[in-house]
């Protein structure tokens, strides 16, 4: 049977925002490192986002926390 979709999410999620490896992502998961893997492989693109190609000019962004400058465009890509 297979877990559900909050268990699979949240490995996924923490994987994109720490990146740590497979060998210490799955205890936390308590799957085995190749689980972990296809877990990331598989549901990892069903999760992201379609990336927006532009934003109104001097709209701020937040990631992570940080301000990204968009002023210069070259800088914020």
């Amino acid at each position: 049977m297979e877990p559900p979709l909050e268990d699979r999410a949240l490995p996924v999620a923490a994987y994109w925002h720490t990146k740590v490896t497979m060998r210490q992502l799955a205890p936390l998961s308590g799957v085995s490192k190749s689980a972990a893997d296809r877990t990331i492989d598989h549901l990892g693109p069903m999760l992201a986002f379609q990336p927006r190609k532009r934003f109104a000019k001097d709209t701020v962004l937040i990631v992570d926390g940080s301000l990204v400058p968009t002023r210069d465009h070259a800088v914020a890509e």
